[in-house]
């Protein structure tokens, strides 16, 4: 296996820390040296400027009064407002409202804080008062841009912001490219060992060691899976031909035995107890040719797969299987209940020969396992959206393996409950899945077995 240098997902956000801090901090230095070179090369003056021309417009206003105050003798970096003595009146100004407020607020005792404004209360020759303000921050050196642009100081900062924001989108941009890559070969991972296909799993391609070890594991996960599936598979197969094989193996002697019973009723000379005892031998051939069918059903993916759903009434089902189990129920001197509390015009989208099979099925499971003197009650209600066809005998219930394995094909459990094949219950089994319900399995409260049909309506 070739060998590669993969990078833990650690080092990957380490890496993402220290460039998306190392590219800030360059950002920051070369934002800084360029604003050091507009300075140096009289594009902008320092910051202090404004301190330093409303310092010495302090000399000059202490000096004057309202009458020889001249504002051109004062720089436009230091704005000034003249109050009338004694009272708060402005008589001359270059502020705006906003300037003005602020410096009533800091003349009545407000703070002034650091990058802000900042101001100067001189007292004049003649006992008014000059309010000198000035900006701490770098202004543009020609007069004529301060009229023109916005302030330098904000827009530069905002400048830094922006490009802190970008590199920072940047690095992100690629970690997230780098992890999505990564991740989405987790994803194809899934989809492979989905399609039984782990061999298409690339480990080789993963860069960061944790998704290269998720996907190894994936792929041994896969490989697994797939092997279990197939043999699986194999398994269903050989089931399926030993099925296949059962049902061919049965179709020759039973097609003798149903072309001798013939025969032999078709015999004038007969008594009347041979010819019972021929009728007899007629319906178990019928019984086994019916059973026959069905283990060549089961071994089909569908219970009936050339039929098609259609609204079918609940009440013809239910008297056709009654009066087949009825028959049954006399041959062996047990007692059939019928309780129907379906409404008689009730209909539901079913396939009506698989569905009429299935309780076939279950009753024929009751009568062979219903001693002589028993009673099997088949019972029909709704509950909610489903209809629940319920078949319950006193026979000697169901084993407890019979419970767990009841309704799987080729099933055969104790003596207490049939030695047989069970494709009775795997056929009803496969009827209620594809009516989008359940068949279920129990022993009644006594002792009974009780086998409940559920079909949605």
């Amino acid at each position: 296996m070739e060998k590669r240098n993969l990078t833990s997902l650690r080092n990957v956000l380490v890496r993402y820390l220290v460039v998306c801090g190392g590219g800030s901090l360059v950002i920051l230095l070369v934002w800084w040296g360029l604003f050091m070179s507009l300075i140096r090369n009289g594009f902008l003056l320092p910051a202090v400027t404004g301190a330093q021309v409303c310092s010495e417009a302090r000399d000059y206003a202490a000096t004057a009064t309202v009458e020889t105050f001249d504002p051109n003798a004062i720089d436009s970096l230091c704005r000034y407002a003249i109050l009338q003595a004694g009272t708060a009146h402005v008589l001359q100004t270059n502020m705006t409202a906003g300037q003005l407020k602020k410096a009533r607020n800091i003349l009545a005792g407000g703070r002034q804080w650091v990058m802000a404004s900042y101001q100067y209360v001189v007292d004049m020759a003649d006992g008014a008062r000059c309010i000198l303000q000035y900006d701490y921050s770098p202004p543009y050196a020609d007069p004529a841009l301060r009229e023109v642009l916005p302030d330098f100081q904000t827009m530069y900062i905002l400048l830094l912001i922006l490009l802190e924001v970008i590199w920072l989108a940047l690095c992100t941009h690629c970690t997230v490219k780098v992890l999505t890559g990564e991740t989405r070969k987790l994803t194809k991972a899934s989809a492979a060992i989905a399609a039984q296909r782990p061999e298409e799993i690339e480990v080789s391609g993963a860069k960061v060691r944790e998704f290269a070890e998720t996907l190894r594991a994936m792929q041994t996960m896969g490989s697994q899976l797939t092997a279990s599936l197939q043999s699986q598979w194999k398994l269903e197969q050989q089931r399926a031909e030993q099925t296949a094989a059962l049902a061919h193996d049965l179709k020759t002697p039973l097609a003798i035995i149903t072309g001798n019973a013939d025969l032999l009723a078709e015999d004038e000379n007969l008594t009347e107890a041979q010819k019972a005892q021929i009728a007899a031998m007629q319906r178990a051939a019928e019984k086994a040719d019916r059973y026959l069918q069905t283990l060549r059903t089961v071994n089909t993916a569908e219970t009936s797969p050339q039929e098609p759903m259609q609204r079918v009434q609940v009440q013809e089902i239910l008297t056709r299987c009654a009066n087949d189990a009825k028959l049954l129920c006399d041959n062996k001197n047990i007692q059939f209940v019928l309780n129907n509390a379906m409404e008689n015009a009730r209909t539901i989208p079913a396939q009506r020969q698989a569905l009429g099979r299935a309780l076939d099925n279950i009753l024929e499971n009751a009568v062979r396992f219903t001693p002589a003197g028993g009673t099997i009650t088949l019972d029909a209600v709704e509950e909610g959206q489903e209809i629940v066809f319920t078949v319950t005998d006193t026979g000697p219930g169901f084993s407890p393996e019979a419970l767990q394995k009841a309704g799987r094909e080729l099933f055969t459990t104790d003596a207490a409950r049939g030695q047989h094949w069970g494709l009775g219950l795997a056929a009803a089994r496969r009827t209620a899945q594809t009516h989008n319900g359940t068949l279920t399995v129990s022993n009644g409260e006594n002792g009974g077995g009780k086998v409940e049909l559920r079909v949605r309506r």
